[in-house]
This record gives C-alpha cells, sequence and structure tokens, in this order.
C-alpha cells in the first residue's frame, strides 16, 4: 500500500515479554524444547532468540508473583513446527521435562499444548499459518 511518497510495510511480532519464577529454569526449558539460545544475561532478566529470530524477554519475578490468566490481555504464545518430525521431537522433549502434553487436530492443523515450568501454557502448531491459513479458531484456544 502507498500513499503520498510513502512505502507501508507490514508489521509482524518480533518479541514478547515472560514474567518467570526462576530464571535459570525458564532458561533451560526454553534451550533445551523449543532451541532458544540467550544472547544477553543479566541478573534478573535474559533475552532469548528462537531458531528463526524471534526474541523471547524473560524476566525474573519471583515464586510469590501473581500469576493471573483468563483476564485481559495476552493468554499465550503460539509457535510453529517445521515438520510433523519436529513437533513429535517437542513432545517427547516435553514429556521428557516431566511435562503432560496434549495433541489434538483442527481444520487439518495439529496443536500441541503443554505448559512451561511456571504453569503458562504453550501451544505449538503444525503446519505453520504461512504453510497453511487457519480456517477456524478452535475451542481449545479459550482454555
Amino acid at each position: 500500500m502507498s500513499g503520498e511518497g510513502l512505502e507501508c510495510r507490514a508489521t509482524r511480532v518480533a518479541s514478547a515479554i515472560l514474567f518467570v519464577c526462576q530464571l535459570e529454569r525458564s532458561i533451560e526449558f526454553y534451550r533445551d524444547v523449543l532451541l532458544c539460545r540467550a544472547t544477553i544475561h543479566t541478573g534478573d532478566s535474559a533475552l532469548l532468540l528462537d531458531p528463526d529470530g524471534f526474541q523471547l524477554y524473560l524476566i525474573a519475578r519471583g515464586t510469590r508473583a501473581e500469576h493471573p490468566s483468563g483476564g485481559i490481555g495476552l493468554q499465550g504464545l503460539i509457535w510453529a513446527a517445521d515438520s510433523d518430525k519436529e513437533l513429535r521431537r517437542l513432545d517427547r522433549a516435553l514429556q521428557d521435562r516431566g511435562g503432560r502434553t496434549e495433541t489434538r487436530t483442527s481444520g487439518g492443523v495439529s496443536f500441541l499444548s503443554a505448559r512451561d515450568p511456571d504453569g503458562n501454557r504453550i501451544l505449538i502448531t503444525h503446519p505453520s499459518p504461512a504453510r497453511q491459513p487457519r480456517a477456524v479458531i478452535g475451542s481449545h484456544l479459550y482454555v
């Protein structure tokens, strides 16, 4: 789209901020399961990059911090796996860490649901929205 000599480009989500109880535990989880790497690590925060360059800021808030869910605001992040094989690897990695996983398919898209060490919901899909645009909003997103 253009107007008066200005060209507009689409924007995309590039980063997310996640408050966590124990920083080191969360760094290890996102590194081992989702293959993120820590690029900056300070006393109470870290910046992780996923293999495609998405930035995840982790900020430690301690074990007594409030943990609201179901209210207004961001309720979770949805990651996309590159293949069925990668989705299965993620399922195994989550289970190996003692997590409970659930997989369902809706509209030709597989959804793997689990929790991170702080109980934050993680959804992983295959194929990605870029490869298969979504045609439905599944009820499992409201959980």
